[in-house]
């Protein structure tokens, strides 16, 4: 279960509970600007819009470390792993935008420091890589705003109508944008679960028969937005079979949310979905997932983080740069 086609029963089945999405905040809404932050409230509209709206792909992030749970061992890529350009869609430039849930501080406290790392990665000798998938400008790539949001769910159990209201009131609140220079970040609290609808497929640390999975980025549609919606949900990171297992600069916390944030984000520039774009078809896997087993002390705009490389086609290799 790691491509595009193994993920359409799931996102169909994603749109049949109607029912579990929550209820509104009563916070009041705050239009944001490029590089500015917003307080977000989900309106009813937001909820109708999820209910309505259409998941046109997936990509998952696997567990870091699948043999403490009985799964099969991780393989470690080699060549020829190197990826292939079809047809799909790419960003030749996006602005990020973050969606911190329920966290009390109201911004990034609770996942350590992902703007630190979003705006260090700009222009960086990291970013640098993704010039053969894109040709495009490392300084392309940059952190566009940051919003929050308070969102009640009756259990610890986010739902895809969930993820999918919270993403629908980020769009809201950000003028509708969309497309393929925009991706959107939902981070969800430490403590919380989230499962692929009517499965057993989850990010669930507290619970190992169904933890399958740290991240994932996906394609989504809505009725009232013309274009695509780029997303990447990015649950607490900082657990067993996700979490960075060493420190360098960064905390412990903030290297875990890094390394699997910077997973998503080049993940998400080079194959957004829902066409294939850049892809590796001998293992099913994306740029990032060919390298997560990895783990290298990365200095990014000279900051020092624990953070997993990104797989080269010039080196036939993983690497931290062009």
């Amino acid at each position: 279960m790691k491509d595009r086609a193994s993920y359409a029963s799931l996102a169909v089945g994603a749109l049949l509970l109607a029912g579990c999405a929550g209820t509104p905040s009563g916070v009041a809404p705050l239009a944001p600007g490029a590089g500015t932050s917003a307080t977000v409230s989900v309106s009813a509209n937001d909820i109708a819009q999820a209910r309505d709206a259409h998941v046109l792909s997936y990509h998952i992030m696997r567990l870091r470390d699948r043999t403490r749970d009985g799964n099969a061992p991780a393989v470690r890529k080699k060549y020829p792993a190197d990826l292939v350009r079809k047809n799909g869609p790419i960003m030749k430039s996006a602005a990020a935008f973050n969606i911190y849930v329920n966290c009390k501080s109201g911004g990034e406290t609770c996942w350590g420091d992902p703007e630190g790392f979003q705006k260090n990665l700009t222009s960086s000798h990291f970013v640098e890589l993704l010039n053969q998938y894109t040709n495009a400008s490392p300084g392309a790539y940059t952190l566009g705003g940051t919003l929050s949001l308070k969102y009640h769910t009756y259990t610890k159990l986010y739902y895809q109508d969930d993820l999918l209201t919270i993403v629908h009131a980020a769009l809201a609140a950000n003028g509708m944008q969309a497309g393929y220079s925009t991706i959107y970040h939902v981070f969800l609290p430490k403590g919380s679960d989230t499962c692929f609808d009517r499965t057993r497929f989850c990010y669930s640390p507290d619970r190992l028969r169904t933890f399958n999975f740290c991240a994932y980025h996906e394609s989504v549609s809505f009725k009232d937005v013309a274009e695509s919606v780029i997303v990447s949900i990015e649950p607490y990171q900082d657990v067993s079979g996700c979490a960075s297992r060493a420190s360098a600069g960064a905390s412990a916390l903030t290297n875990s949310t890094s390394s699997t944030l910077g997973h998503e984000t080049f993940e998400s520039i080079t194959d957004p979905g829902p066409a294939f774009a850049w892809f590796n078809f001998t293992y099913d896997d994306e740029v990032a997932d060919l390298c997560e087993t990895f783990e290298w002390k990365i200095a990014v705009n000279g900051v020092q983080y624990s953070l997993q490389p990104m797989y080269s086609n010039h080196y036939h290799a993983c690497a931290d740069g062009p």
